[in-house]
């Protein structure tokens, strides 16, 4: 697995450097390759490497990558911090040994946690962006229970797809803000391979997506690693209208389980109090 993920890596660098125009990184335009943006030889020019040594590790071949070398990479291709973060987990493989954690269970404690959140939206996820489960506070927000929902299709990536509702509350009414919430999410699922090559489950999820969404395809295919994500945003609660919500991001461990915790979080005093007129008696 682990020359599947440096076959990865070779991929997305390959990508990034033919993204890259050469004034960008400082280098003069003079005459040129055709090929696209920088050649293999500015790359290791830049970084301080041999130009043999680049190129084995963008054709998969190489392995033991140092982390000066990644960070000089890193930085020669203007990587952002995911971007960075991804090509460190691609170049280091996990140990095969290394304690499988499950992703779609809920624990009694968690359970109770979110009955407390209320009346803030809060949604429990896992790593392949499935809801494990959610609070009353955040199925009175998207106008539905989302417990009802058919296990294989309460996942956020597919619901932002294929889910009028789900659109509707995420404020997705015009086509670039569809594709940007895609190419988000995609990047996420990357990010997520990236540091679990051998999980064959996210694979299956993955060529799932593709065959569902063209736009999650191409992503994909771009190489798109996980953008920042706004943490206030403007939110159609089905209920109360417009809102403006911070989302604060818990990972939740608890003994075997492994899952993150969306908090959706009213800076204004006015949402606050109408969020809580709803579970007055």
């Amino acid at each position: 697995m682990q020359d599947e993920n440096l076959k990865l890596l070779g991929d997305f660098l390959r990508a990034k450097r033919a993204s890259i125009q050469p004034e960008a990184i400082g280098l003069s335009k003079t005459i040129r390759s055709r090929s696209k943006g920088l050649r293999r030889e500015d790359v290791a020019y830049k970084a301080g490497i041999s130009t043999v040594w680049y190129s084995q590790i963008e054709r998969g071949q190489a392995s033991g990558i140092s982390k000066q070398v990644l960070t000089a990479i890193s930085d020669t291709l203007l990587l952002s911090t995911s971007e960075y973060k991804y090509i460190c987990n691609l170049a280091h493989s996990i140990p095969d040994d290394a304690p499988t954690v499950q992703t779609n269970v809920i624990t009694s404690k968690t359970k109770q946690l979110l009955l407390q959140l209320n009346p803030l939206p809060a949604l429990l996820q896992n790593e392949y962006l499935d809801i494990i489960s959610s609070n009353a506070a955040f199925d009175r927000m998207v106008g539905f229970p989302l417990m009802e929902v058919e296990p294989e299709k309460r996942n956020y990536l597919y619901l932002t797809i294929s889910n009028t509702d789900w659109k509707r509350f995420l404020m997705l009414d015009s086509q670039s803000k569809f594709e940007r919430q895609i190419v988000r999410m995609a990047g996420f699922l990357r990010n997520t391979l990236s540091a679990h090559f051998d999980d064959e489950k996210l694979k299956l999820k993955v060529k799932s997506f593709i065959a569902l969404s063209p736009i999650f395809a191409l992503a994909w295919k771009n190489n798109n690693v996980l953008q920042p994500e706004e943490i206030s945003y403007t939110y159609h609660h089905a209920l109360l209208g417009n809102i403006v919500l911070e989302k604060q991001i818990w990972w939740n461990i608890d003994g075997e389980s492994n899952s993150r915790l969306n908090i959706y979080y009213p800076p204004r005093s006015a949402d606050k109090q109408r969020l809580a007129e709803q579970f007055v008696s």
